[in-house]
């Protein structure tokens, strides 16, 4: 019996350092100093005025290959609701079994805003038979998997709460060796503020960030 503990004891050690080190790598490949190409940022173009959340998707490439998926955009106002399909890949022919369309609400989907109508995202997926949907941030991140592309790159930021601005200290990036580099805003509600962050993510989806600081407050700031 003691020998068991010793032994998961040590299993679990091992387990830890090995999750240090693969972190510890990861930051490594993040540096600075692997700036792609010129160093200077670049602006993302997109523009908050329009949905840009829906136009990011159309690059989406899955972390493996489904029968079947699709990446919906769900719109509700005070007399309809839409259901609107942005991009899907593998066999177009088993759309038709996605007879059923979830209703989604704020606890359970991605990317909510519209107010004071109500808009989301969710993917819906065909794979061993069976008809999924995912809705919620960690699954969409497991969806995702290796971050293909900067449009990926700034839809796993969101996930985290981290959004494109108009202000150029919310928007901009710039290539890494292992990933992007990204300037991003963080919004908070009370009190009112725009907080400019710098967001490295590697392609294997692992996220740092700091702060840059609060760029904007008050009013002004809605």
């Amino acid at each position: 019996m003691r020998n068991i503990i010793i032994l998961s004891i040590l299993v679990f050690i091992s387990c830890q350092k090995k999750e240090v080190e693969k972190l510890v790598k990861l930051e490594e490949e993040m540096r600075t100093k692997d700036v792609v190409g010129t160093t200077d940022f670049h602006k993302i173009g997109y523009s908050v005025k329009e949905n840009y959340l829906d136009s990011l998707a159309k690059h989406i490439n899955p972390n493996r290959k489904y029968k079947y998926w699709q990446y919906v955009a769900y719109n509700q106002n005070s007399s309809s609701e839409t259901y609107t399909v942005l991009k899907q890949g593998g066999d177009s022919i088993l759309r038709k079994k996605i007879n059923e369309k979830p209703r989604p609400n704020y606890n359970v989907g991605i990317f909510f805003g519209g107010h004071p109508n109500f808009r989301c995202n969710y993917v819906v997926i065909i794979d061993n038979g069976r008809v999924n949907s995912l809705k919620t941030e960690e699954q969409f991140r497991d969806f995702l998997g290796t971050i293909d592309n900067l449009e990926e790159a700034i839809l796993l930021a969101r996930t985290y709460g981290y959004e494109l601005d108009n202000d150029i200290r919310g928007s901009e990036y710039r290539n890494l060796q292992n990933g992007f580099e990204l300037h991003l805003m963080k919004y908070h509600e009370f009190p009112t503020r725009r907080e400019s962050v710098e967001i490295k993510i590697s392609r294997d989806g692992f996220i740092k960030t700091k702060s840059l600081g609060i760029y904007c407050e008050g009013l002004n700031c809605r």
